[in-house]
């Protein structure tokens, strides 16, 4: 019997329940893990509250984790074995929990440099950054852009990832106390989204042409700066509704030429080789230092409601995770 944590129905923290389940033998092309370290993100509120659709209910929630090997399938041939350390975060949600059966072609193998607490961290938001300064708008030389939410666990890699590429990255949050982690992980200005004046300073830092594209995860609250902010065929980017829909209208599209578009892990990394050349690339941003992850807060397993009060709450930012062995 392992230990799970499962939802019967959407809604706020407290409709999170522990039960004990038995786990299968993995079968054919399946892997059976030992998660160690969970990753904890957005997403797994989303589930919860219903703003992110689950296709059945009762579910476990948990987008990403690392764990240990402990059985293959019969038809496994992607060169995994019991021992072998292995991440996932594009499977579907199932990672809350002690012990998982899972399909090979969401896993990759993490380096021996990398520690687990690192890579539960990190898989989630680098794939989600690189997508997102790779692909959703491609950061060029000398590029300006808007990356609201700065100090989240996301915001800070794709501030990160956007320095790396030599963007210049005005980095946006709600409270003037974030500005030194802003600063810290890649941001070359700071602005505070609550300031009457945010435009004029995105503005003036641009020299009046506006930025190349605007990173949303926050949504309604940040309507105004975002499209406001934006140069002519600027990209708004939303990966994210935290505060609420953004309403959009041809219109306002059509003022300079904008575009829009949601984003979503699952079109961008769909294959197996996409997925494991990214993760690649990431573990090799971490060991040569071009990608520093600071964990904010280490929850226990027993801890996971009181994570997603924090999270509701706002009482935690940044990277952080659920410990489980």
């Amino acid at each position: 019997m392992i230990k799970v944590i499962q939802i019967r129905k959407t809604g706020g923290p407290d409709v999170l329940e522990y039960i004990n389940r038995d786990v299968c033998n993995p079968q054919d092309e399946e892997v059976l893990i030992r998660h160690t370290v969970i990753g904890l993100n957005r997403y797994d509120v989303e589930h919860r509250n219903g703003i992110r659709k689950l296709k059945n209910l009762p579910a476990v929630l948990g987008m990403e984790a690392v764990g240990i090997v402990e059985k293959v399938g019969n038809k496994v041939n992607e060169g995994l074995k019991a021992g072998d350390r292995v991440g996932y975060c594009t499977a579907p949600p199932g990672a809350y929990c002690e012990k998982r059966v899972i399909h090979q072609k969401y896993l990759f193998k993490i380096p021996d440099n990398v520690q687990d607490e690192i890579a539960a961290a990190v898989l989630f938001k680098g794939m989600t950054a690189h997508y997102l300064v790779n692909h959703s708008y491609k950061i060029k030389p000398g590029a300006f852009v808007l990356v609201h939410g700065a100090n989240g666990g996301l915001g800070q890699i794709i501030c990160q990832w956007a320095q790396e590429k030599k963007g210049t990255v005005i980095g946006s949050i709600n409270s003037d106390n974030q500005i030194n982690t802003a600063l810290q992980n890649g941001c070359t200005h700071v602005i505070n989204y609550n300031n009457n004046d945010a435009i004029s300073e995105i503005m003036e830092i641009t020299k009046g042409k506006g930025v190349g594209a605007v990173y949303d995860p926050i949504g309604y609250d940040t309507k105004k700066i975002s499209f406001e902010s934006l140069c002519i065929f600027g990209v708004y980017i939303s990966y994210g509704q935290i505060s609420g829909i953004a309403p959009i209208s041809f219109s306002l599209l059509s003022s300079r030429s904008l575009f829009a578009t949601g984003t979503s892990i699952y079109h961008y990394k769909r294959d197996r080789l996409t997925l494991v050349l990214t993760a690649m690339e990431i573990f090799e941003m971490l060991r040569k230092k071009r990608l520093i992850v600071r964990i904010n807060k280490k929850y226990k397993f027993d801890e996971i409601i009181q994570a997603h009060h924090d999270i509701e709450n706002r009482a935690v930012s940044g990277l952080n995770i659920i410990k489980v062995s």
